[in-house]
């Protein structure tokens, strides 16, 4: 279980946790942040970030409080981090060590004396090193050079750090059987005391936050505790320990501005910025003293309400009046009494490997984010990366997604915007064509009968009246518009029905040919040149040749009517896609007007004189087309022609071609109204 983890109903994919990790820890997984236990170094930014209290860290309450409860002879001890008084800035520190006691703990003890310890033992170091040499306290700063840069691992101080140096004292002293807890502002430290060069030294960690709610639980109220001294041994000035340069203080080691061979460093930045230049080989400085946090005042497991200026100055306040009244005979023979500990350790290489991210890998999620060219890679860092590079490298490392990137995730809801409106509008309009197509088979169904009507007592009367008779040419005029109102039914009959295709084997050649045939025995189209293009080795055809023939007869009738004066009709041939045979038909005619285009394939929608035509052709046209499984597009230029392209598949007989319902039928003349259908 990592130390930090995310409370996923309260993460709303801001991306500081991944923006402000040093370690690059944070997985971005379904829009979650998910911190990877292996990378973390328990610095404890991305808690400090989140504005949304979607962090978590291990809690360690439960069963130290449990512990406390439980009655015996082993010693309870906690060891208690010298920066506590900014930690309970409203009561007198001592008070703190009172508290402590009413809760449970036998012995309480300054981790201040570890410091004391430690500081000697960097002095002996320090001394007799050769080369940079990294002193520090903070196990972030272990864990970051552990992990992402073992290659310093010779420059690290071997020595412990306060914390176990403290609870080394505290075993010594009160047992090996003793149950010891440290508490402080570091997150980190519940790593540290994990650690095999450190483990069975310390058996909890817990934070200063921690330890208010601990006390809250259990009813014990820091303000009305008695002042409680802490158990021996006294620290000195190793309380300095959580400011900055109180090691070097501590220890005796000068840290003068004018001093070239020592650099106190602290902060996130600072920290990565020296350890970067020390791997570089850019730094020559004897002595680099490292903090993660601005001094351990700012650590993340303390919430003061004191700034950063008020923490220092009460800790110093407090140091002076401790060190005021210390006794130092007994502090320098206890400082003799522990000075057997051992307070050396190692570090591991725990590197975290990462493979190589090849540059075409890293190009393809560049591209798939729309970011193929550089002027579209914004590098605005919202995704939490210095730039959109850097972000592709994480996705191909399984650490981001794509849709952590602010303007993709823009361009993708506002396309959705679109395309819902767009669906929409469709089903109204869906709806509404299976209303017509229903609407139009009733009534066809009832003038058919009148009709019939009309027309067989038209024929009857024209059989009794001679040919010089005036009222004939009268009849036969009723019969002709009759038989235009039948044709009009039957128009409307086409276009509700439920269609079905029958199957049959043709030619392409034979196809085009028999459209061809029927254009030219036309007198109207005389002065229009027809062209045929037709694609060698083309597969035979299994459509339904009837209906197939309807569709590019009424696209061929149509372009030649936009032909008055005559022109060109051309008609091509080939293959397509996988096994699809394209027909385009291209004329050379006015063109259609642009606001035209989207109405194309509305039913009764038509540009003709009353009379010439019903508006249902191209509907039924992309209806039959659909029914093939195929695609009907429009190409128009004002003055230029037009052109229609049809590709269906060469064989539909292993394709649906049962039955469509109004509803279905009418979906398939919608889209075509949509801008899919145009180029």
């Amino acid at each position: 279980m990592p130390v930090i983890s995310t409370i996923p109903e309260r993460c709303k994919r801001c991306y500081c946790c991944v923006r402000e990790c040093p370690a690059k820890a944070i997985q971005i997984s379904h829009g979650q942040a998910v911190v990877i236990a292996e990378r973390c170094i328990g610095c404890g930014n991305c808690l400090k970030v989140c504005s949304q209290n979607a962090k978590a860290v291990r809690n360690g309450i439960g069963g130290i409080a449990a512990r406390l409860a439980l009655p015996g002879s082993a010693e309870k001890i906690a060891c208690i981090a010298p920066s506590f008084p900014a930690a309970f800035p409203d009561v007198a520190p001592l008070r703190v060590v009172g508290a402590l006691r009413a809760l449970g703990f036998t012995k309480v003890l300054e981790v201040g004396f570890g410091a004391d310890l430690v500081s000697a033992e960097y002095r002996r170091y320090v001394d007799q090193a050769e080369g940079t040499v990294i002193t520090t306290p903070c196990p972030s700063v272990v864990e970051l050079i552990e992990k992402y840069y073992p290659e310093l691992i010779p420059n690290l101080a071997p020595i412990v750090s306060p914390m176990i140096a403290c609870g080394k004292v505290a075993r010594e002293r009160y047992g090996a059987g003793a149950f010891v807890v440290f508490i402080g502002p570091c997150i980190a430290k519940k790593l540290e005391i994990a650690d095999p060069e450190c483990d069975g030294v310390i058996n909890e960690a817990l934070t200063f936050d921690e330890t208010a709610k601990l006390l809250a639980n259990a009813g014990v109220d820091v303000h009305t505790q008695p002042e409680r001294e802490f158990d021996q041994p006294r620290a000195n000035l190793g309380q300095i320990y959580p400011l900055s340069g109180g090691l070097l203080k501590s220890a005796g080691i000068g840290a003068d501005v004018m001093d070239a061979e020592v650099i106190v460093v602290e902060g996130r930045e600072h920290c990565l910025n020296i350890i970067n230049e020390i791997a570089s080989g850019k730094v020559g400085t004897k002595l680099i003293d490292i903090l993660f946090c601005e001094g351990c005042v700012n650590g993340p497991g303390m919430h003061s309400s004191l700034n950063y200026f008020e923490k220092r100055e009460r800790i110093i306040g407090f140091v002076k009046e401790r060190t005021a009244t210390l006794n130092a005979a007994i502090w320098k023979n206890s400082m003799t009494n522990y000075a057997g500990i051992s307070l050396a350790r190692g570090f591991r290489n725990c590197r975290i490997e990462e493979r190589a991210v090849p540059d075409a890998e890293i190009d393809a999620i560049l591209t798939a984010g729309g970011k193929a060219r550089v002027e579209n890679r914004l590098n605005c860092g919202a995704c939490g990366y210095p730039d959109c590079r850097q972000m592709a490298v994480a996705i191909a490392l399984g650490l981001a997604e794509q849709e952590m990137c602010l303007p993709y995730t823009i361009d993708n809801l506002e396309r959705s915007h679109r395309e819902l409106a767009q669906a929409q509008e469709q089903l109204i309009h869906t709806e509404k064509l299976a209303s017509v197509g229903q609407l139009a088979a009733g009534v066809a169904h009832e003038i058919n009968n009148p009709l019939g009507t009309i027309l067989l007592y038209s024929h009857l009367l024209l059989k009794q009246l001679q040919d010089a008779e005036p009222a004939r040419k009268d009849i036969q005029f009723i019969v002709q518009e009759a038989n235009r109102c039948k044709t009009i039914v039957s128009s409307l009959l086409n276009f509700a029905r439920q269609g079905k295709l029958a199957v049959a084997e043709t030619t392409v050649g034979d196809l085009v040919a028999s459209i061809v045939a029927m254009i030219a025995h036309r007198e109207e189209f005389g002065a229009i040149r027809i062209g045929t293009t037709i694609a060698p080795d083309l597969p035979p055809l299994h459509v339904d040749v009837d209906q197939m023939k309807q569709v590019l007869l009424n696209i061929a009738i149509n372009a030649c009517e936009a032909m008055p004066a005559g022109g060109t009709l051309d008609f091509t041939a080939g293959k397509g896609e996988r096994d699809e045979i394209v027909f385009t038909i291209e004329d050379s005619g006015g063109g259609i007007p642009k606001e035209n285009m989207s109405k194309l394939f509305t039913p009764f929608f038509t540009t003709k004189q009353i009379g010439k035509g019903t508006g249902l052709g191209l509907p039924i046209a992309y209806g039959i087309v659909k029914m093939h499984h195929g695609s009907i597009t429009v190409r128009s230029d004002a003055g230029k022609g037009t052109a229609f392209r049809i590709a269906i598949p060469s064989d539909v007989r292993d394709l649906h071609s049962g039955p469509m319902t109004p509803l279905e039928f009418a979906s398939t003349l919608d889209a075509s109204a949509s801008s899919s259908l145009q180029q």
